[in-house]
């Protein structure tokens, strides 16, 4: 009988031996971590971001601490980049129906954010539109990472580039030419080109010119510059001012949303017709004011990124004003 019972309690022993002899798990940190970029291009104004740390064996999750932002080429640190910038942004949807700048206003926020942000898990980096606010060069970050195995710095883990703000962007250009008095007989005219004028620190105004061979530009005021029937023009989708109608162009003034793009309602009517996405603009320039004796019916979308005076110049370069 006693020897059963010994029998019975050695299995109990060595049970209870191993459980208390359970090696701790140690975990890994690579020496390698590395983002999957070599030189990230940030443009000034516009919000980018990398992937998270490529963990190459790593136990994760990974613990990322921003340690310094440098500059590159001098190795000074950058401390521009974690100082907040204020920023427009979105509140909800700007629509149609909103059409004065207390609507639009509303809309609209205020917010502050630095240039560079930085998820401490996983070591995601993000660029804000308040890189409008540090200089273009090239720059780069060190972190520490820290996991169950411990913690290891990182210098120069990711080299960027801050380039310089896009100011603007043609997504769309035609023109073409039809029977003076009579919608028929459309033609390409491909004489001509879009050239953008960019004055920062100015008042927010874009204006549109005509201009033909010799620079001379076509007359609004004059009615030599018109709408095309129930198209839209830029005023439909800048309402938020009125139109100002020159002898030598069609300007209009824009709100300051300074960190988004304009136009920034969604869609618009005219008539009955809705037109929605890109702000496409249809104007023309009649048949009496040109050498052609036709229509001229330039079409174009634009968008704009940047505060300060727009120059758009629509330029012909075979046909003259008369």
């Amino acid at each position: 009988m006693k020897k059963n019972k010994l029998w019975i309690l050695i299995p109990a022993v060595l049970f209870l031996s191993l459980s208390g002899c359970k090696v701790e798990e140690q975990g890994f940190l690579s020496e390698n971590l590395r983002y999957n970029v070599a030189n990230l291009q940030v443009n000034q104004g516009s919000v980018t971001y990398t992937d998270p740390l490529i963990a190459n064996g790593s136990t994760t999750p990974l613990m990322v601490k921003l340690l310094a932002v440098r500059n590159k080429k001098t190795g000074e640190l950058a401390p521009e980049f974690l100082q907040e910038g204020e920023i427009s942004t979105y509140l909800s949807e700007i629509t149609w129906q909103d059409t004065t700048l207390q609507q639009l206003n509303a809309k609209i926020g205020k917010a502050k954010y630095p240039p560079l942000m930085l998820n401490e898990i996983g070591g995601r980096v993000g660029f804000t539109q308040a890189t409008n606010f540090v200089d273009t060069g090239q720059y780069s970050i060190d972190v520490e990472v820290s996991n169950i195995a411990g913690k290891k710095n990182f210098n120069n883990i990711l080299d960027f580039s801050v380039i310089g703000a896009k100011k603007d962007s043609v997504f769309y250009q035609a023109c073409t030419s039809s029977e003076f008095g009579a919608e028929t007989d459309f033609q390409p005219v491909s004489n001509y080109r879009i050239d953008i004028e960019h004055i920062s620190g100015e008042e927010n105004k874009i204006i549109y010119m005509w201009l033909d061979k010799n620079g001379v530009p076509f007359n609004p005021k004059k009615g030599e510059i018109i709408k095309r029937g129930d198209r839209p023009t830029f005023k439909n989708w800048s309402p938020y001012y009125p139109e100002l109608v020159t002898d030598t162009a069609l300007v209009y003034q824009y709100p300051d949303v300074s960190g988004l793009t304009y136009p920034i309602i969604s869609g618009t009517y005219t008539g009955t017709q809705f037109w929605e996405g890109d702000p496409i603009c249809y104007y023309r320039i009649v048949g009496t004011a040109n050498s052609l004796g036709r229509n001229l019916n330039p079409v174009s979308t634009i968008k704009f990124y940047l505060p300060g005076t727009y120059i758009v110049r629509f330029k012909f370069s075979t046909i003259t004003h008369i």
